[in-house]
């Protein structure tokens, strides 16, 4: 019996040990816990963490190319492969060569990417540099070069006056009033630079008929038109007064700033351009720079209504709201009218000294010329102190002064020489007053009359009473004027 269960005892021992072998054969652990039935990962099996990538520091690169286009610190080039990129180059030193003039080769130092469908490219500009002058500015007289308000738009403006017949560059002196009919084939009959519209070309009409007539225009044209309104606010709206454009018209600058200051006059501003370039416009005549603080003065309704120095804040807010907004203003009635009479009834003598004008009608005019305004309206004011025998508009020495001593660089246009300080006097003119307003100096002569004007003033280019090389820097300076208007 004794020996029996030993002999058990054994039997039990011998399968025991083989089953732990077994075990270990199969590559089982023994200890492991027998509560799960999952058997434990491999270590080779499991997976290892992906090491993290080592940033790569964004490298400088260069783009080289033509400049096409420059305003506002938006630098347009154009590559060998004719792909066209806009950087902004606000507070970006351009190095290189003087000058910065369309037609020049740049190149841009950067860090980033490049796309083609931006319309400004999102990248950080380290260098701007001018290696080469473009063939094209190097054409332009030296005399022209004058690193003025336009002078980025030179080269451009150049190529465009070269093309030019001479009938052409005379038409595109005129700023013509709109025809009651047949305005489309007048734009090709006297190469019209532009229209100057007024109630009648606005009244009883939609948004939609104004657009289509304006682009009818247009598509007539050679070189695209300027389109001018008188849109000051109050007494003067020629687009507002008509209540299919805007529910009310425009209120007067005085009126406007009383309601917000010069806040309310930067969105007034703001809105008046915004509604011409929807219909199409591209000039304001405006705003009213004239100092006037007597209720008595025939500007008084039509100005700010205060001093020299706030007159002077009040039209460089809204110049420059227009420029920003794409449309150029014109300041006006260069010298001032002051306390004069209305010369669109007769003739007006102006006998203040020019030490009265200096410390204050023109203190608003220069203060808008250092900004950089694009446009002068000259008065027919005959301002004895400059000129005492000819209306402001017709006076060499009133341009004279203008240029040279105040600096302007823009476009000086006429009032409109239909009014009747200068169509119903006796002027003791030698030449007409067509003649005689290019010769005083002004780039754009604003007229009802056009077909008469061109025929006098391409008479007088032809017959050498106008120095081409007077007709050429005028057209020059128009052409400079629409490049910036992005019209060519």
């Amino acid at each position: 019996m004794k020996a029996a269960k030993t002999r058990s005892f054994l039997r039990r021992g011998v399968l025991l040990l083989l089953a732990v072998l077994l075990l270990f054969a199969t590559g089982c652990n023994p200890s492991s816990s027998t509560s799960s039935s999952a058997p434990s990962p491999s270590p080779s099996l499991s997976p290892s963490p992906s090491p993290s990538p080592t940033p790569t520091p964004e490298t400088e690169q260069t783009i080289s190319g033509m400049l096409i286009k420059f305003a506002n610190d938006l630098f347009t080039l154009r590559t060998d492969d004719n792909q066209e990129y806009t950087f902004d180059t606000a507070n970006v030193t351009i190095t290189g060569l003087p000058g910065v003039y369309i037609g020049d080769l740049f190149t841009i130092s950067y860090i980033g990417n490049l796309d083609s469908g931006n319309a400004v490219q999102n990248v950080s500009i380290l260098a701007v540099e001018k290696t080469q002058e473009g063939e094209e500015s190097d054409s332009i007289p030296l005399a022209w070069k004058d690193n003025g308000v336009f002078a980025s738009c030179y080269s451009k403006a150049y190529v465009a006056l070269e093309s030019l017949s001479t009938e052409e560059k005379v038409g595109q002196l005129l700023l013509g009033r709109v025809p009651e009919s047949r305005a489309g084939s007048d734009v090709v009959a006297y190469h019209l630079g532009g229209y100057v519209t007024f109630g009648r070309d606005y009244e009883g009409k939609t948004r939609w008929q104004v657009q289509n007539m304006i682009q009818g225009w247009q598509s007539a044209a050679k070189i695209p038109l300027l389109i001018a309104v008188d849109e000051e606010g109050g007494d003067v709206v020629r687009i507002s007064s008509n209540s299919n454009l805007r529910g009310v018209p425009f209120r007067s600058p005085q009126l406007v700033y009383a309601m917000g200051g010069m806040e309310m006059i930067q969105s007034d501003a703001k809105e008046k351009a915004q509604l011409l370039l929807d219909l199409g416009g591209n000039v304001n005549l405006a705003p009213v720079a004239d100092v006037s603080t007597d209720p008595n003065d025939f500007i008084y309704s039509r100005s700010f209504g205060q001093g020299a120095e706030e007159t002077a804040e009040y039209v460089i807010t809204v110049m420059e709201q227009f420029h920003k907004q794409g449309i150029s203003s014109v300041l006006k009635h260069f010298p001032g009218y002051g306390s004069n009479s209305d010369t669109h009834t007769g003739a007006s003598l102006d006998e203040r000294t020019l030490f009265e004008l200096k410390n204050r009608d023109l203190i608003p005019f220069q203060k808008a010329i250092d900004e950089g305004a694009y446009a002068v309206m000259i008065s027919h004011n005959t301002v004895a102190c400059m000129d005492d025998k000819l209306p402001a508009s017709l006076s060499p020495a009133v341009h004279r002064y203008l240029r040279e001593t105040m600096g302007f660089t823009g476009i000086i246009m006429t009032d409109d020489l239909s009014m009747d300080a200068i169509s119903k006097e006796d002027l003791g003119l030698e030449h007409s007053v067509y003649v005689q307003a290019v010769l005083a100096g002004n780039d754009v002569i604003l007229c009802s009359d056009y077909k008469t004007a061109y025929e006098d003033i391409l008479a007088a280019v032809k017959d050498g009473t106008i120095p081409e090389e007077t007709l050429n820097r005028a057209v020059f300076r128009i052409l400079s004027w629409k490049s910036m208007l992005e019209l060519i």
